[in-house]
């Protein structure tokens, strides 16, 4: 069984050569190491040239997270795929523990790896839960891994950080020629992705064996306002995207006959956090009016996940 990976990149100069170094410095190495960069307007493209053995891909606009990392998925041959964000870097072992839990595990479709923060003590997710609002949790979230209690188990749904897909669950997700949704730009798109994967009835795993680190929040203080906080300091452009994407999976994904019993949960939960998004940016709530064909598509692609269920 070979693994290949796929980076997203877009303004990561200071996170590239670290990242590249443990994606090639693996004791297993990957088939194929692919960036995709979208049109980055740092040096990170410079550090890509430092790096022959990395396929790339050089975008001329930036087309968002979701459709950047596609463009890798097809390019890949090998039966493992791994996407990743830029500003993580993988421990040597990572493919072969990767490898071992698929051999233990052969009906597994979506793999969510441990990923600690940069200080290697804190856990930034040991996969997603869903909220009784149907919102992403990360399991572990900002918790001391001394202190932590890791098992291989099933979850909701994976990280995007670094999340290793299986061939046969690649070609049962994509929709309307799609893997990951495009209309999502940047944000959701893993939660999304994970519970279609259920829906399909794909098996979504966490295993502690195989670990990444990541950038994300790692000057956060540990606090249950902390995401909070993250959330309300993007400027109003990534704002829109999150409430937009809330929408948008929503949409594809829910069903009312098995969750009928969450609309008080949801009901509450997004009064509170649309009105947080929007209530300093009014012209957040015109930008998704203005996307109703974003929407229309969502409604599109519900009915090909129904199709196939």
């Amino acid at each position: 069984m070979e693994i290949s990976a796929v980076v997203v990149s877009f303004n990561s100069e200071k996170f590239l050569e670290a990242n590249f170094r443990s994606l090639f410095g693996q004791t297993v190495p990957f088939q194929q190491v692919i960036v995709v960069d979208n049109a980055s307007q740092d040096g990170a493209r410079v550090v890509m040239d430092a790096f022959p053995a990395l396929e790339k891909v050089l975008l001329p606009d930036n087309i968002g997270y979701a459709a950047a990392a596609n463009q890798g998925i097809e390019r890949t041959t090998s039966a493992l795929v791994l996407v990743a964000n830029a500003d993580i870097f993988l421990d040597p072992e990572f493919n072969r523990r990767v490898l071992e839990f698929f051999a233990r595990q052969p009906q597994a479709g979506l793999l969510s790896p441990l990923i600690l923060r940069f200080d290697r003590e804190t856990i930034d997710s040991a996969g997603q839960e869903c909220s009784l609002a149907l919102y992403p949790r990360e399991s572990g979230y900002g918790r001391p891994l001394a202190r932590a209690t890791l098992v291989e188990r099933e979850v909701f749904s994976v990280c995007g950080a670094a999340t290793v897909f299986s061939r046969r669950a690649l070609d049962i997700l994509k929709i309307a020629g799609e893997y990951y949704d495009s209309d999502f730009f940047m944000f959701w798109e893993d939660f999304d992705i994970g519970w279609r994967a259920r829906i399909l009835g794909l098996k979504v795993f966490f295993t502690p064996g195989a670990v990444a680190y990541h950038f994300r929040s790692a000057t956060l203080p540990r606090s249950r306002w902390s995401r909070f906080s993250l959330t309300q300091a993007r400027p109003a452009p990534l704002r829109f995207h999150l409430l937009k994407n809330r929408y948008l999976t929503l949409i594809k994904n829910y069903r009312f006959r098995r969750l009928w019993w969450t609309l008080p949960f949801v009901l509450a939960k997004d009064l509170l956090w649309a009105g947080s998004l929007t209530i300093r940016s009014p012209k957040i709530i015109i930008a998704l009016v203005r996307s109703r064909s974003a929407f229309k598509r969502a409604w599109e692609k519900r009915k090909l996940i129904k199709d196939h269920e």
